[in-house]
């Protein structure tokens, strides 16, 4: 308000609510190239994902076969490739979780080395338990996704077919 008025009076003013709306808009960008390279690493790990699956249908091809002709049923066969494909989301999320709280760690130690004034266990990078928790989730979720239409192709594999493959 006094910003304003100092300005209809035909003076330059400056204020800390100016800095915060630049600081505002240039952590946006940022935030929003973050979220731009987190979105390509999702999708080039749902593509190894989903090779991965693909080479591990290829390889138990035999062993697919064998499943249909003793009787297993094709929701069997595509829950077992859909489980296998959530365990390798789940655990390439936990280790991305680990390696987020070792570098928030160093960050912290760095930060308080440099900036002493800070109060004792006072934190730059702070990674919620819900977030951690949140991006796991997510990570199998991207698992089940990128495992499904594997999972398709080996329930429609021919079982005599599979049996004579090497």
């Amino acid at each position: 308000e006094v910003q304003n008025k100092i300005k209809e009076m035909g003076f330059g003013a400056y204020s800390l609510a100016d800095a915060r709306n630049e600081m505002k808009k240039t952590l946006a960008v940022v935030q929003a190239i973050l979220g731009a390279i987190g979105a390509i690493s999702l999708l080039v790990a749902s593509l190894g994902i989903t090779n991965t699956m693909y080479m591990s249908i290829y390889e138990r091809t035999r062993e697919i076969g064998i499943f249909k002709v003793l009787g297993c049923y094709l929701k069997d066969i595509r829950g077992m490739f859909l489980i296998e494909a959530a365990l390798i989301g789940f655990f390439g999320g936990a280790i991305g979780i680990g390696v987020s709280y070792t570098i928030s760690a160093i960050i912290n130690t760095i930060a308080v080395r440099v900036m002493m004034d800070m109060g004792e266990g006072a934190s730059i990078s702070v990674i919620p338990l819900w977030l951690a928790l949140a991006a796991v989730a997510v990570a199998v979720l991207v698992g089940l996704i990128a495992g499904y239409f594997p999972s398709k192709r080996a329930m429609k594999l021919s079982a005599l077919e599979a049996i004579k493959n090497e």
